[in-house]
């Protein structure tokens, strides 16, 4: 116990003096404060989940850190294909040195899925949203097969009609995974989980990513390299770089995320033990599709000054 106090203790000590010099002006805190401030955050919810309960994803005897982080990388770079066709967000203060920028995107994107994933925990070992109960709903095969036509339309719409409907790119992806996920593994299904009538989880992880999101734009203001918005019909009224009415996305992200990290556990449950000729395939075609994706943000995303 005295050392996990001490490890928190520390995290918050260098989160505080990592701010302070960014305040400071002094680099590299200025520019790179964000991963700063998310790599001492990460950690002390990680050290407190595994103290409290071992289910840390990060830390401790379930510590799957390559693989999340791994994970996060691959699965928010789907979003940002997106905004090269929506253009919702920009990236400014990127430093030019091509390979310190696609290190910077990488530390900073493997961020997301650990820091849902280990808030969401953490909620559910502080006993916080535990009992939700709700409707029972009853899973058909219609009923998934018509969500994930739902999650088909809506995802339509965002190609046809971008400045209107880019607010279902963060709820379609929600129909069209968990159907996907329920087939494998109900448990791990928001629908399963609805079928039971508990919405405990599902609740619980939208207000980590309400508090995720917080978090993100908070240190994101104060960074050097940052990301601002130019989000059409609901570009006022910010807090911080964020529209108000954006924070409401947070909270269906947060399933999206839940939900990719889900589906890919269960593909590699599904193929371990496989010959390592194919995973060297497929991680090399992990580091082109990462390679391709960092160059358009480059292209599409960043803005030089």
């Amino acid at each position: 116990m005295r050392r996990v106090t001490l490890l928190i203790s520390l995290g918050i000590a260098l989160h505080v003096v990592f701010f302070v010099l960014m305040q400071m002006g002094v680099e590299p805190f200025q520019t790179f404060f964000y991963l700063f401030a998310w790599w001492t955050f990460i950690p002390v919810i990680g050290v407190i989940n595994a103290q409290r309960a071992g289910n840390s994803l990060i830390i401790g005897a379930s510590q799957q850190l390559a693989w999340v982080t791994g994970c996060s990388l691959i699965v928010w770079l789907f979003f940002e294909i997106w905004n090269f066709w929506l253009h919702n967000w920009l990236y400014v203060g990127v430093i030019e040195l091509t390979w310190l920028s696609w290190l910077a995107y990488a530390v900073s994107f493997a961020t997301v899925l650990p820091a849902i994933l280990e808030v969401d925990t953490l909620l559910g070992n502080l006993g916080l949203v535990r009992r939700v109960p709700g409707p029972v709903i009853q899973i058909s095969p219609r009923l998934l097969n018509g969500c994930v036509m739902v999650g088909l339309l809506m995802m339509t719409l965002v190609v046809l009609l971008p400045r209107y409907c880019f607010p279902l790119l963060w709820v379609g992806i929600i129909f069209i995974l968990d159907p996907l996920v329920y087939r494998r593994d109900r448990v791990a299904s928001l629908l399963g989980q609805a079928a039971k009538g508990s919405y405990a989880r599902l609740l619980r992880l939208m207000l980590a990513g309400l508090l995720c999101g917080v978090l993100w734009e908070f240190w994101n203001y104060w960074s050097g390299a940052k990301w601002v918005y130019t989000i059409p019909l609901f570009d006022s009224w910010k807090v911080f770089e964020m529209p108000l009415a954006g924070y409401l996305g947070f909270m269906p992200f947060a399933l999206e995320c839940y939900l990719f990290w889900q589906l890919l556990r269960l593909i590699r449950e599904a193929h371990a033990g496989t010959n390592w000729r194919i995973l060297l395939i497929v991680a090399t075609l992990a580091a082109i599709y990462c390679v391709l994706v960092f160059s358009g943000i480059d292209y599409f995303t960043v803005i030089r000054t």
